[in-house]
């Protein structure tokens, strides 16, 4: 077959397709490229992530694809109001974009357009010129209006054009909302931040701060000293370390309660502070104010640096003692206190913060020897206390094996009989040089000395030897109530050990009665629940001591299988005058009634006393009325001779 020849009209045509063709693709390749380049859009820098720098790339894009002489982007607020966030016109000419954009809006065809997914031409403003409007929304949320003014040139119809245009305001609005997640984010991440921070300073505040005063504690105390004796330690001056100590203040605590005691530390901590605020409260020394520090329970510390002689130290801790010893308001009863103090000097006095501290606690014990309400300078042989420290402590641990420790027992009594029914057993110690010493002056020294278990262990030993030389049947037998220590309450086989004891010498275990304070329950509630399961297991009695002195919730005591609340004196020694401890007194019996538990009155010491728990339904109560701690052979007369303790007028 011959070839085919086209005529020059059809060649023509033939280069005119090809020629288009090649622009078509030309076209499609630079509208993929566009494409391609809008994930500059989104970005993964800080920058890329503000609206307007979203914005500002969203325009750009839009522009390499249409030839627009004003475009502008309008972005929802938190209002539901359209804004202007960026307005382009050709040769920054102010143009009218905006204008007409407006009369859409007052003609609302404008609210039309954000229901349309693809773009809209909408003629606008008195030439009848073309508005092109695209909204910017995600599938779920409308996020803007893109608007523009086509070229007289401009196909903007053109299939290919359009659907990149939408994909570019597509991908513009997962932009935005991604920016808003992003700060969101950012602004929970700065609130945590701000909240960990201030956290971490309240916790760094609490280790090195006292709860109850606001006062640096020990810790905080103890750092400041250790950098005050190495700002000082070329000798130019000096730094004066005083400690102070409430006289009788356990007294205090014991007759009218924790809280008063509590009530008393910080007025005595703000006084304090006020002094060394004021003129007064200065040695005239150049170094900074003195540190005002509570080191514990009634203990201050005070840190003075800068000083050149003594004469300023005694000036300030005349007007401490002249400020402590004054008669205040606690508890609403007038309580006078006053201090004493010992004070111990850098670099003459210790060469180390421990033995500074240890050299001004021996002056102020030294202090309270010589009368208190007062202050005492540390020497070499003014260490009276701590001498005296040193030999308990050589001593206690002999004191079992030399038979130097004695039980005394203040007697149980039955409010409604009168009848001695029991007894508490409390230590003595008869040391051969000092005499009779109570517990206070030693039982903290067995606990340091970790001697508490084998005191704890004598003590039952030595009740059960007395109760078991008691005439009539084992059940017949009083009950003996035994203090148990915190220590002790940590104690492995605590409860296998102590009845063993009581099988040993013959003793029903039920006829022992342990008990804990509420306040060392409460320090570690799961263990004592635990301790006091197994001890009910066995057999024994269980008695919560001091109560209304610790805090002890109506479900904390619920888990505790307890037998006995004995009722603190704080809440029995104005009985007949206090309506608020009557009231208090009324709702621990009520409390008692509906855990099935008996209730013993500490402290007694008035026939008023003794009617009104009587009428409130207290069922024991033990105290000075009655009697005081007595050896067992008194107590073994009252018992063998039924005595019966009644009120007078009865």
């Amino acid at each position: 077959m011959s070839p085919s020849y086209r005529t020059p009209e059809e060649f023509e045509q033939l280069q005119e397709r090809i020629r288009y063709l090649e622009q078509s693709l030309e076209g499609n390749a630079y509208v993929m490229d566009v494409l391609s380049s809008t994930t500059a859009i989104f970005g993964d820098t800080e920058g890329n992530r503000r609206p307007e720098v979203i914005v500002r790339n969203t325009l750009e894009a839009v522009r390499r694809l249409l030839a627009l002489p004003e475009s502008a982007i309008y972005l929802l607020d938190g209002d539901a109001s359209f804004n202007l966030a960026q307005h382009d016109a050709e040769d920054d000419t102010p143009g009218d974009l905006p204008d007409r954009v407006e009369q859409l809006i007052q003609q609302g065809t404008f609210s039309w357009a954000l229901h349309e997914n693809h773009p809209v031409f909408l003629p606008a403003g008195e030439d009848g010129g073309m508005v092109l409007l695209h909204v910017i929304s995600t599938r779920t949320r409308v996020r803007g209006m893109f608007a523009a003014r086509p070229g007289q040139d401009e196909a903007p119809r053109h299939e290919l054009v359009m659907s990149a245009l939408t994909l570019v305001l597509f991908n513009a609005a997962y932009a935005l909302e991604s920016a808003d997640l992003y700060h969101l984010m950012e602004r929970r991440q700065q609130a945590l931040q701000r909240i960990t921070e201030r956290q971490s300073r309240e916790l760094l505040h609490h280790m090195s701060h006292d709860s109850l005063t606001n006062l640096p504690n020990r810790m905080l105390f103890s750092d400041r000293l250790a950098q005050a004796m190495e700002r000082h330690a070329n000798g130019s001056s000096h730094v004066a370390l005083i400690l102070l100590d409430l006289d009788n203040f356990k007294r205090l605590n014991d007759a009218l309660g924790h809280r008063a005691g509590d009530e008393l530390i910080r007025k005595v901590a703000t006084d304090l502070s006020v002094l060394l605020e004021t003129p007064r409260g200065s040695t005239g020394g150049q170094g900074p104010s003195p540190t005002l520090s509570r080191l514990g329970g009634d203990e201050f510390g005070i840190l003075v640096e800068g000083i050149q002689g003594l004469e300023g130290v005694v000036r300030l801790v005349t007007e401490i003692v002249r400020t402590t010893a004054v008669e205040r308001t606690v508890a609403d009863h007038p309580v006078l206190t006053s201090c004493s103090a010992g004070i111990a000097v850098f670099p003459y006095d210790g060469d180390e913060p421990d033995a500074l501290l240890s050299n001004a606690d021996a002056a102020m014990y030294d202090a309270k020897e010589r009368g208190r309400n007062g202050f005492r300078f540390y020497t070499q042989d003014l260490n009276s206390r701590t001498f005296r420290h040193f030999r308990l402590e050589t001593d206690l641990g002999g004191a079992i094996e030399d038979d130097q420790l004695r039980l005394h027992y203040q007697p149980k009594i039955e409010l409604a009989t009168g009848r001695v029914v029991g007894a508490e057993a409390l230590i003595r110690w008869d040391h051969p040089r000092l005499g009779m010493l109570p517990p206070g002056q030693f039982m903290e020294i067995a606990e340091d000395m970790t001697l508490i278990e084998q005191i704890g262990e004598w003590v039952l030993q030595q009740a059960c030897r007395d109760l078991a030389s008691l005439p009539g049947t084992a059940q017949a037998l009083p009950h003996i109530a035994i203090n148990v220590s915190a220590r002790q309450l940590r104690q492995p086989n605590l409860a296998e050990e102590f009845f063993a004891i009581t099988e040993e010498h013959g003793i029903p275990a039920d006829r022992i009665e342990l008990e804990l304070t509420e306040s060392v329950i409460m320090d570690d509630a799961d263990t004592a629940a635990r301790v006091f399961q197994r001890l009910r297991e066995v057999g024994m009695s269980l008695a919560v001591d001091d109560f209304g002195t610790g805090h002890a919730s109506l479900t904390q005591l619920k888990q505790l299988p307890a037998d006995t609340l004995k009722i603190d004196r704080s809440f029995v020694m104005d009985l007949e005058k206090s309506h608020e401890d009557a009231k208090i007194v009324r709702a621990i019996v009520v409390m008692a009634r509906s855990l099935d538990m008996q209730l013993v009155a500490e402290g007694v010491e008035t026939d008023a006393q003794i009617h009104l728990l009587r009428e409130f339904g207290c069922d024991y109560a033990q105290g000075f009325r009655y009697s005081r701690p007595v050896a067992f052979d008194e107590l073994r007369e009252m018992i063998v001779n039924d005595v019966r303790m009644l009120p007078e007028s009865e």
